[in-house]
């Protein structure tokens, strides 16, 4: 009788240890499922109708001739996800010599040929936003940011030789939110560019910006 009860007391206190485990399982799974429906995910605080953007950039893939550059852009927001860049466009207005060309001519006794450099760099693109999040700074204040990609036909103007090339241009940025209207944009763009259809060689510029950016139209959400 006292190995039966004993039996007993024990399957007891492994189906109660069993209910236990389970109901707050499920408790758990409950409070999960409606923390995600409820805070997980959240409408988008700002919203860009039409917006322009002007900064500064960097053309760093040269090796004779490192460029600077003043850049804009003028975008109108469809939804916040999709838009339409209408004009992205750079002037080069500084080079500096990396010194590459002199030393190739004194230690090697090298004359490179065909030194071309970028003076223009210009696109229209679609500009596709499937990301935005908030970030949280020291526990003292939020900030909201979303990243885009822009991506569409382009040209660069080149001087020695002085022509047009064409091709396309993919894109990478980050737009921080200061205010309802006002924004900072870090980007960055990969031009592939051609002389025509019958001559493929390919000319890449990689494209470095730091802007600052009005929305005019949208609202906040």
């Amino acid at each position: 009788m006292t190995c039966v009860r004993r039996m007993s007391t024990i399957w007891l206190t492994v189906v109660v240890l069993g209910l236990t485990f389970g109901f707050s399982g499920t408790a758990r799974a409950d409070d999960d499922s409606d923390e995600v429906a409820t805070y997980a995910v959240q409408k988008r605080l700002f919203r860009e109708g039409l917006e322009l953007n002007a900064g500064v950039g960097f053309l760093p893939l040269n090796a004779f001739f490192k460029g600077f550059t003043a850049e804009g852009t003028v975008t109108y927001h469809f939804t916040t996800t999709w838009g339409w860049e209408i004009a992205q466009a750079s002037y080069v207005f500084a080079q500096v010599n990396t010194g590459l060309e002199s030393q190739l001519q004194n230690n090697f006794n090298v004359q490179p040929s065909n030194l071309t450099t970028n003076q223009f760099l210009g696109s229209t693109n679609i500009l596709f936003t499937p990301f935005y999040g908030k970030l949280a700074g020291l526990n003292h204040s939020v900030s909201h940011i979303e990243v885009f990609f822009p991506f569409g036909p382009a040209l660069g103007r080149y001087e020695n030789p002085g022509g047009f090339l064409y091709g396309l241009d993919l894109g990478l940025g980050v737009r921080w939110f200061l205010g309802t209207h006002v924004a900072l944009r870090l980007e960055a763009r990969d031009f592939f560019l051609t002389p025509g259809i019958t001559d493929f060689s390919l000319t890449q510029e990689l494209f470095v910006a730091l802007g600052l950016s009005f929305a005019f139209g949208g609202a906040e959400r």
